[in-house]
């Protein structure tokens, strides 16, 4: 799956990823309206609050980005949520093909 994989390549990150595989599944993730090429994602510990993140470029203004520099959770969700989406579109490209 795409978070087994996600950890495979980056061990590191296991924690950060597996928390991300949770806010795809439970929060908020939708194009930011302030910042067209963010998404707002939303907080895990605070209610009512949403993060821009770019997966683009690799920022996002949570506390966690923004003191320690590294892929934040709510980056890797952008990015596991992209990776979701690239793997239901390729299913249907191969469904139409067949």
């Amino acid at each position: 799956d795409v978070v087994a994989l996600a950890v495979a390549c980056h061990p590191e990150a296991r924690t950060r990823i597996e928390a991300a595989a949770g806010i795809v599944l439970l929060r908020s993730i939708a194009p930011d309206p302030e910042y067209l090429c963010c998404f707002a994602v939303e907080s895990e510990a605070e209610p009512g609050r949403s993060y821009a993140v770019d997966a683009g470029v690799g920022v996002c203004n949570c506390p966690d980005h923004q003191r320690r520099g590294v892929t934040c959770k709510y980056l890797w969700a952008v990015r596991l949520l992209g990776a979701l989406a690239r793997l239901k579109a390729a299913d249907a490209t191969l469904v139409e093909a067949a």
